[in-house]
Parts: structure tokens; C-alpha cells; sequence
């Protein structure tokens, strides 16, 4: 991996261990194929910059920041580093992921960010509310997986993946504490406000009843089906947090979800990282025959 004032190459590798180890908001991940590629895989997190409206929305870019560029196989990655790099407006890393997506084995996803499971949300306070109702329906999900399964492998990570949950909604929840102090009462105890909170629906915008035949089919086969929903489920809200943090980042979203909003996402898309991660250990365990 190489660096400032040139256009770099980073590995798969070197961008597993940069995206483990960089807090986020440092660096951000730029996928410029068209929309449609991106829709069927792209790498959790990534912003869709197509290459073909690459120079024209340079000014989108914060000139501070690290930029990875990425691509299907590294050759339009490779010349929007050179734009970019041309522009004069980046003080920071320009890399482009070499072999591209298709070099890519550290966890993807399909569709767009479901953004909308945020709409009509306009201060911190509406904001973590939602997500807390979106780590209930994990900790729904996870915890109806436990009770269906009879593998005692996939029994223990649904029990770890269950207590991720609540370990996640008590930070969410220490986050409402300093915003809830707009005249509607006092705050209700955690374990009161989260048993009563719906959580049907999930950060990637599918609701619970939409995975229901999904769970059926894989609660019949191996634990790695079912460690691969549940990591689809953790990466799917890293991405949406990534994607939120963005949009609050701009000007005109700032003053709609309130000035902490960004901060706010980061934070939460730096968690559902972690989990995602710890999901991926347990993968090579299984793939090894740990389960």
C-alpha cells in the first residue's frame, strides 16, 4: 500500500486490515461501477460514485479523508484515482483496490442502503429511537433462530449474537438518555422501553415475517446458512449506518436530523462492524468443521 500526493494499490488483504483497524469516518470506500453492479454486490459501507459522473461529482468528496476506489476488476478504480489525483483537491490517500470486487472475499452485500427505515426521522432523539427499535428486531431475529435451532454450534452464537444485541441497545439507549429531555416525561428504564419496542423490521429493510421462510429453509441445513444470515444482517446495518452518516453529513440533512447525527452513525456503523467481524471468526470456524 502506498500513498500521499500519488494514486496507490491497496490489496484485499491490506483493505481487510485497514477497515479492522481505522476508526470510521477516517477512510471511506468508493465504488464507481453503474448503479445496477452495485446493486447486485458491493462492499459494506461503500459509497456509489460511478466512474462516468466521476469528475463532475468530485466536489461531493471531502478533500481530507482517505479514499479507497474500487471497482469490478481494478481498471475504473485505477483512472478515478488518477481524476482525483488530477483534481489537486485531495490531500489525502488515493488507492484502488487491485483485482477490484473480484479479488474481494471479506463479506458483501446486495441492494441499496434502505435509508428509508429512517425517514421522518428529524432530531437525535426520533433518530435513536428508531435504532433502537431496529437492534430489537435483531435480537428478535436471533433470538427465534435460538429457540428453532437444535445445533448446540448454532445454539451458542445466536446466545452470543443475542447479548451483542442488548450490549448494542444499552449504548443506543445511554445515547437517548442525553436527548430525552424534551418535556414528554421521564425516560423509561431500559428493559421496560425495550420489551416494549415492535422491532419488525431490520436495518436492511426486511421485515421479520419477510426472513420467516428464509430461517425455515436454513434451520434445515448447516450452521454456516444461518451464520451467513446473521452476518448479511450485521453488515446490511453497517452499511445503512455508513450510508445515514453520510447524508448527515451534508448541509442540508445536518439541520434536518440534528448537528450530532453524523457522529451519531459513525459510532453505531463502528458496532455493527464489530459484530460483523466476530461473525465472520465464527464462519472459519465452521468452514474449518468447528461446528
Amino acid at each position: 500500500m502506498n500513498g500521499i500526493g500519488t494514486v496507490g494499490e491497496i490489496s484485499p488483504e491490506e483493505l481487510r486490515s485497514l477497515m479492522a483497524e481505522r476508526k470510521e469516518g477516517e477512510f471511506v470506500l468508493v465504488d464507481v461501477r453503474q448503479p445496477q453492479e452495485y446493486r447486485q454486490e458491493h462492499l459494506p459501507g461503500a459509497l456509489l460514485l460511478p466512474v462516468a459522473e466521476f469528475e463532475a461529482r468530485l466536489g461531493e468528496l471531502r478533500p481530507e479523508q482517505d479514499y479507497v476506489f474500487y471497482c469490478a476488476m481494478g481498471a475504473r478504480s485505477a483512472a478515478a484515482a488518477l481524476l482525483a489525483l488530477d483534481s489537486g483537491r485531495f490531500a489525502g490517500r488515493l488507492l484502488s483496490l487491485r483485482g477490484g470486487i473480484q479479488a474481494w472475499d471479506g463479506g458483501s452485500i446486495a441492494e441499496l442502503p434502505r435509508v428509508d427505515v429512517f425517514s421522518g426521522v428529524r432530531n437525535e432523539r426520533d433518530l435513536l429511537f428508531k435504532a433502537l427499535d431496529l437492534e430489537k428486531a435483531a435480537h428478535t431475529l436471533y433470538r427465534k433462530v435460538r429457540d428453532m435451532s437444535q445445533q448446540d454450534a448454532m445454539c451458542e452464537l445466536m446466545d452470543t449474537l443475542i447479548g451483542v444485541e442488548v450490549a448494542h441497545a444499552r449504548v443506543v439507549y445511554r445515547y437517548l438518555a442525553r436527548y430525552w429531555d424534551d418535556g414528554s416525561g421521564t425516560l423509561p428504564e431500559f428493559d421496560a422501553l425495550f420489551d416494549s419496542l415492535q422491532g419488525d423490521v431490520l436495518e436492511g429493510g426486511l421485515s421479520l415475517d419477510d426472513l420467516e421462510p428464509w430461517i425455515r429453509g436454513a434451520l434445515s441445513g448447516e450452521c454456516l446458512e444461518l451464520a451467513d444470515l446473521a452476518l448479511e444482517v450485521e453488515l446490511n446495518a453497517y452499511d445503512l449506518y455508513r450510508a445515514l452518516a453520510r447524508q448527515a453529513a451534508e448541509p442540508e440533512a445536518t439541520s434536518g436530523m440534528g448537528a450530532d447525527a453524523e457522529l451519531i452513525f459513525l459510532d453505531l456503523a463502528s458496532q455493527e462492524k464489530h459484530h460483523a467481524r466476530m461473525i465472520m471468526s465464527r464462519i472459519a470456524a465452521f468452514e474449518g468443521g468447528g461446528a
